[in-house]
């Protein structure tokens, strides 16, 4: 690789998910390697390898280019939870942590 790629390797999905919004199934020999390569100042390509042997004849890649730009200095990232139970777990332990006590 080269200074201007980032690799990452994931493999251990025994999670019975899909592998995109259209349900294609995968088996828990998945592996995916995702490359994030800086093109130029304004570009990033991520290029994705999934590898499943057991459910496809042949890896497959998606490639896709997005545009990067500088955010205002104003920008904030919201928090977001990533399900309902995480949400309520939240809620119970920080969201309002004086609730239902009594000031005395």
């Amino acid at each position: 690789m080269d200074d201007y790629t980032f690799v990452a390797q994931s493999d251990g999905f025994h999670d019975g998910t899909w592998l995109d919004n259209a349900g294609r199934p995968h088996s828990d020999a998945l592996r995916v390697e995702e490359q994030y390569r800086r093109v130029d100042r304004d570009h990033l390509e991520m290029t994705i390898t999934i590898d499943d042997p057991k459910m496809y004849t042949k890896p497959w890649v998606a490639l896709d280019k997005l545009s990067l730009r500088l955010q205002s200095p104003h920008f904030d990232i919201s928090e977001m939870e990533c399900s309902p139970s995480e949400t309520a777990k939240y809620n119970k332990f920080f969201a309002n942590p004086a609730a239902g006590v009594d000031d005395k």
